[in-house]
C-alpha cells in the first residue's frame, strides 16, 4: 500500500508546495508591508506573550476558517458559476496563506519548543528540501526567475517610452 500511495502523495504535495511556493513568492513585498503596519506590530507584541499551545491553536484558526471555504467555491463552480467559484477558492487560499504565514513567522521558535511540532516541522522541511532538489522544481524555479526577468524588462521598456 506504501508503494501505491507514496508517490501519488508525492505528487500531490508536489503541486500543492508549487502553488504555496508561488503565492508567497507573490506575496512577499504585500507580507512585509503588512508587516510594518502598527496594528501588527501590536498584534504581534501580543502573540509573543502566548504560550505554545495557545499560538499553536491560534495556528490553526485561519486553516479551520478558509479551508472549509474551497469546496463552497468547488460548489459554486459546479452550479454554473466558475467565476465565482474560483475567485471564493483563490481568496480562501490567499487569505489563509498569509494570515498563516504571518502567525507562523512571528511564532516559529515559540511552536519548536513543542516536540511534537518540532519533529514534524523537521520531517516536513526534510521533506520539502527534497522536493526543492528536484530537477522539476529547480526548472519550475528557473522559469520562474525568467517570467520576472522578462516582466521587469517589458516595465522598464514602458517607463522609458512614456
Amino acid at each position: 500500500m506504501r508503494r501505491i500511495l507514496s508517490p501519488i502523495l508525492t505528487a500531490i504535495a508536489i503541486v500543492y508546495f508549487l502553488l504555496d511556493a508561488v503565492f508567497l513568492r507573490v506575496l512577499r513585498p504585500f507580507l512585509d508591508w503588512i508587516g510594518r503596519q502598527p496594528i501588527f506590530a501590536r498584534i504581534g507584541a501580543w502573540i509573543a506573550r502566548l504560550g505554545p499551545y495557545p499560538t499553536l491553536i491560534l495556528c490553526a484558526i485561519p486553516v479551520v476558517i478558509f479551508e472549509p471555504l474551497k469546496p463552497v467555491g468547488v460548489y459554486v463552480m459546479a452550479t454554473g458559476h466558475p467565476l465565482m467559484g474560483a475567485c471564493v477558492i483563490g481568496g480562501a487560499e490567499l487569505l489563509k496563506v498569509v494570515t498563516l504565514e504571518r502567525l507562523f513567522r512571528a511564532s516559529r521558535e515559540k511552536l519548536l519548543t513543542i516536540g511534537w511540532f518540532a519533529w514534524c516541522y523537521r520531517h516536513v522541511t526534510g521533506w520539502l528540501d527534497r522536493i526543492r532538489a528536484l530537477p522539476a522544481w529547480r526548472a519550475a524555479v528557473s522559469a520562474w526567475d525568467r517570467v520576472k526577468s522578462g516582466a521587469r524588462r517589458l516595465l522598464r521598456r514602458i517607463r522609458e517610452l512614456a
